[in-house]
């Protein structure tokens, strides 16, 4: 066995339980490793190797939290700017029907023949 510097194992019982381990997650592949590291030190070997590969691995956890949070905040900025644009468009086609709405009501008093007061006033 050649995995992270072991060429003997050190007795059969350790070699059947590391070929029947389950290495398919990275929090197993991890626990196995550290494990390993145990191991090393108690017999006296240079745990090293293992040390740089738990370093690797616990950092590459800690960047997928970092990635997995900026992504959130990444997605949940884009989802306030899109509810922002459209409660300003909401208020500006609200804005539009009020003036034209207003515009109609005075061609509509205008075409009604209907003298506004201030023009009577004035005529006098």
């Amino acid at each position: 066995m050649t995995l992270l510097g072991i060429n003997r194992p050190l007795d059969t019982t350790q070699v059947k339980l590391w070929d029947e381990r389950d290495l398919s997650t990275s929090s197993r592949r991890r626990e196995h490793l550290e494990i390993l590291l145990c191991q090393k030190v108690q017999i006296g070997e240079d745990p090293t190797l293992c040390e740089k590969v738990l370093d690797y691995l616990y950092l590459s956890a800690f960047q997928q939290n970092i990635n997995r949070i900026t992504v959130q905040k990444e997605k949940e900025r884009s989802v306030f700017a899109s509810l922002q644009q459209v409660i300003i468009t909401s208020f500006a086609i609200l804005g539009m029907f009020a003036f034209l709405a207003a515009a109609s009501n005075k061609s509509v008093v205008r075409s009604s023949g209907v003298i506004p007061p201030t023009i009577e006033r004035q005529a006098n």
